[in-house]
């Protein structure tokens, strides 16, 4: 199969295994949103935020410098490689999961001073641990251009899901502690099931590792130390960048602040989420253009990437102002009404994060996590100034106001500064 074809092959079942994901997503955003009060959304948004910053430090000390790595390597060298790094993935994300236990259990602010008792603390720290162990068999399949195993992993996690807010739902006990005990308990699962798909694929020969595999190794995971303590300070910052809204606007504005923003992007989650998919499989694509030194195939790439999710954007977002009537009576509900100038401002965002995320992850592709780590301290700097300044006069639409300047001067940097400068860095001399 030729490059274009097998490239959006793997796109185009990417975009329906994160379609799916967004759709759950969706699902279980949208009960919560008509079955517990503003407050309890609000700090399902807030612990859902850490959670994820939790998951990205993880990726950003393994996966991503092993996906920038492992992509341009021999066969036998990356299976040794995941083969290794999965053994750290499950002591890094257990420290994780704990470290959150002990931050919701004794830090009042991560719950904005509602007291939650252990079963929320508990429930939210084996959340975080299970969804790195599910993660990290995702990003062994696309490192591998095995999209269909990644596809069967996450259908029996949805499928997990489901059939866990179904029995919450009959039984009526949704609240969000019990929301994060079938998310927690349905990543375990999905990790079970996929764990022998992990060995299989990663098995190697002992016979086969002689001494210059050996040294190719250590060379290796020394470049994916260096990456990493770049990567995971520049994710810290970029998260707290993009989501520095939601700690802002609940300490000015409380908890509803936070419900009526996160519902507001909530209809907009399948346009990240889109672009997400499209990284994971660009990604290793990008990394070996890049160290090719094939500038014109990864222009291509770039154009083909910027115009799909354009459009993506622009027709979801006019979908959504269409039907928002009809979400406010029937998903939604009253209590949101009035939702439409936050949406287009979140479509605005959306428009423009996505092209300043292709060019982020053409860096991390380059290994740049230096650069993207002090851009992303100048950006945090920016937005809390302007949001700062901003929810005073404007309120909850003020953060976004604060977002969409920020990205705006991250996306000008990133395209005519730090790429540029990229393509002009000498070849690298990688072993194979």
């Amino acid at each position: 199969m030729s490059f274009p074809k097998k490239f959006l092959s793997s796109s185009f079942l990417s975009v329906i295994d994160q379609g799916m994901l967004s759709a759950l997503n969706f699902c279980i955003g949208a009960l919560l949103i008509r079955l517990v009060d503003k407050d309890d959304y609000g700090l399902y948004g807030q612990l859902y935020a850490g959670g994820l910053l939790a998951g990205l430090i993880v990726d950003s000390w393994i996966a991503g410098p092993l996906t920038t790595v492992a992509s341009a390597v021999h066969e036998n060298t990356r299976k040794l490689l995941l083969r290794r790094y999965w053994q750290r993935q499950i002591f890094w994300t257990v420290a994780m999961g704990l470290a959150a236990f002990l931050i919701v259990e004794f830090v009042p602010a991560a719950t904005h001073h509602s007291n939650k008792g252990w079963l929320m603390a508990g429930a939210f720290g084996l959340y975080v641990i299970g969804n790195g162990l599910r993660e990290y068999g995702r990003t062994v399949g696309f490192i591998q251009s095995d999209i269909h195993s990644v596809l069967r992993q996450d259908l029996v996690y949805v499928a997990a899901v489901l059939a866990g807010m179904l029995s919450l739902y009959l039984f009526e006990v949704i609240d969000v502690a019990h929301v994060f005990i079938v998310l927690a308990a349905s990543s375990f699962l999905c990790a079970l099931f996929g764990r022998h798909r992990i060995m299989d694929r990663t098995a190697t020969q002992v016979s086969q590792v002689d001494a210059e595999d050996a040294d190719i190794l250590h060379e290796h995971q020394e470049t994916i130390r260096g990456h990493g303590r770049w990567a995971v300070l520049g994710v810290i910052v970029g998260w707290l960048s993009n989501y520095s809204y939601v700690y802002l606007s609940g300490a000015w504005l409380g908890l509803a602040a936070i419900a009526d923003l996160n519902a507001s992007r909530l209809l907009l989650m399948p346009i990240p989420l889109a672009v997400a998919a499209w990284s994971r499989v660009a990604r290793p694509e990008a990394s070996r253009l890049m160290a090719e030194h094939n500038w014109s195939g990864l222009r291509k790439l770039t154009i083909v990437s910027i115009l799909g999710i354009e459009l993506v954007v622009f027709a979801y977002v006019g979908a959504m102002l269409l039907t928002l009537p009809w979400l406010e009576a029937y998903v939604i509900g009253s209590k949101y009404s009035g939702l439409g100038p936050l949406i287009m401002l979140w479509g605005g965002y959306f428009a423009i994060n996505s092209v300043r995320t292709i060019g982020t992850s053409w860096l991390m592709s380059g290994g740049a996590f230096r650069s993207m780590f002090f851009l992303g301290t100048v950006t945090l700097i920016l937005v809390v100034l302007i949001t700062y300044q901003a929810i005073p006069y404007w309120g909850a639409a003020g953060a976004i106001f604060a977002l969409i300047a920020v990205e705006l001067f991250e996306m000008v940097v990133v395209w005519k500064y730090i790429l540029p400068a990229l393509q002009k860095r000498p070849k690298p001399q990688l072993p194979a």
